[in-house]
C-alpha cells in the first residue's frame, strides 16, 4: 500500500518537477545577461572607465571588458632598476589590471538582440553595448530562448535598469 502511494505521488509530481527544472534554466540564462550588464555598469563607475557588454549569438556568450585597454607602459628602466623595483613588492604599474568577464549560456540561447541607435533590420550575430563611466548605456533588449521554445525578454533602459519578463505574460 505504501509503495502504491509513493508511486502515485511520484507520477503526479514528476511533470511539475520537470517544468520547474526547465524554467530554472531559462531564468538562470536571463539572470546571467542581467548580472553581466550590472557588472559592466559597476566596473564602469568604479574604474571611471567605459566598459563594453558584448552579446554574441553565434558563440552564445556574454562578455564584459574595458572599452579601450591602455597599452603597457614602455620599458624604460634598466635591468638594475627593475631588480630593485621588484624587491620593493610594489606593483609594476599604477593602472589596475583590465577587468574582463565571459560567460557561456548553458541550455539556453540568445534569440535576438536589439540595441537602440543601431541600424534596425540588420540581423547580426553579436552586439556591443557601451556602459559609460557615469553608469548610463544605450537601451537594449535581449531575448533568451530555451530548447523547448520558452522565451524571456531582458529590457535595459538608458540608466541601466533591467526588467525581465517571460514572453507571453
Amino acid at each position: 500500500m505504501v509503495l502504491a502511494i509513493l508511486g502515485i505521488s511520484t507520477i503526479v509530481a514528476m511533470p511539475s518537477l520537470v517544468k520547474s527544472i526547465r524554467g530554472n534554466r531559462l531564468r538562470v540564462g536571463a539572470r546571467t545577461v542581467v548580472m553581466a550588464g550590472n557588472y559592466a555598469r559597476t566596473m564602469a563607475i568604479l574604474r571611471n572607465q567605459d566598459m563594453t557588454l558584448t552579446l554574441d549569438k553565434g558563440a552564445n556568450t556574454v562578455a564584459v571588458a574595458p572599452l579601450h585597454t591602455a597599452p603597457p607602459p614602455p620599458d624604460s628602466t634598466s635591468s638594475a632598476e627593475s631588480i630593485s623595483f621588484a624587491d620593493t613588492n610594489e606593483p609594476a604599474s599604477s593602472a589596475p589590471p583590465p577587468v574582463t568577464l565571459t560567460r557561456k549560456l548553458d541550455s539556453v540561447s540568445i534569440d535576438s538582440i536589439q540595441v537602440e541607435h543601431r541600424k534596425s533590420g540588420t540581423e547580426e550575430d553579436s552586439a556591443v553595448v557601451i556602459y559609460q563611466n557615469n553608469g548610463r548605456c544605450n537601451p537594449y533588449e535581449v531575448r533568451v530562448r530555451d530548447e523547448f521554445g520558452s522565451v524571456m525578454v531582458i529590457t535595459v533602459d538608458a540608466v541601466a535598469s533591467p526588467k525581465v519578463r517571460k514572453e507571453g505574460e
